[in-house]
């Protein structure tokens, strides 16, 4: 499939339920030959992803609020207008402080959508995370993404 232009407006575009945060699609990778894809993420306060890795390299930019994320062994802490790049297999997670967070994912496959879709599909919503952390292991794995050791253990307490 050739790239195409794809116009998706302010407001606009298929919502996912990614556990932590609502992810507005704005760019499938089917719309890039799979060279990329565009995701709005709404993260609300104290929302956090637990320290992960995935073969696809991401960039984080954010439209409102703030966000902490760490890759490797650095800190970013991201306000509006900031952004910052992972590399694939880099080890990172994220967390929205001070309130609500609004930023974009660009990510370089398709690797980001996959995850996102099926969260949605398979992740049941308003249920405690110690009740749902096996089931969001086997789509994480199933996705190529893997958890930094009892990562989901202790964000589970």
């Amino acid at each position: 499939m050739a790239n195409r232009v794809t116009h998706s407006p302010a407001g606009t575009g298929q919502r996912l339920f990614t556990v932590d945060s609502t992810a507005t699609v704005k760019v499938l990778a089917a719309d890039t030959d799979g060279a990329y894809e565009l995701f709005e993420l709404d993260s609300p306060e104290g929302a956090h992803v637990p320290p992960h890795r995935h073969a696809w390299a991401e960039a984080y930019y954010v439209l409102d609020g703030e966000l902490d994320v760490h890759i490797g062994g650095r800190r970013y802490h991201l306000a509006t207008g900031d952004s910052v790049t992972i590399p694939p297999s880099a080890l990172h997670t994220t967390a929205t402080v001070g309130g609500a967070c609004r930023f974009l994912v660009f990510s370089l496959s398709a690797g980001t959508g996959a995850l996102f879709t099926d969260l949605d599909r398979t992740i049941p919503r308003d249920r405690p995370i110690d009740e749902i952390a096996p089931l969001l292991v086997t789509v994480a794995e199933r996705n190529g993404v893997t958890f930094a050791a009892a990562s989901l253990e202790a964000s589970s307490r």
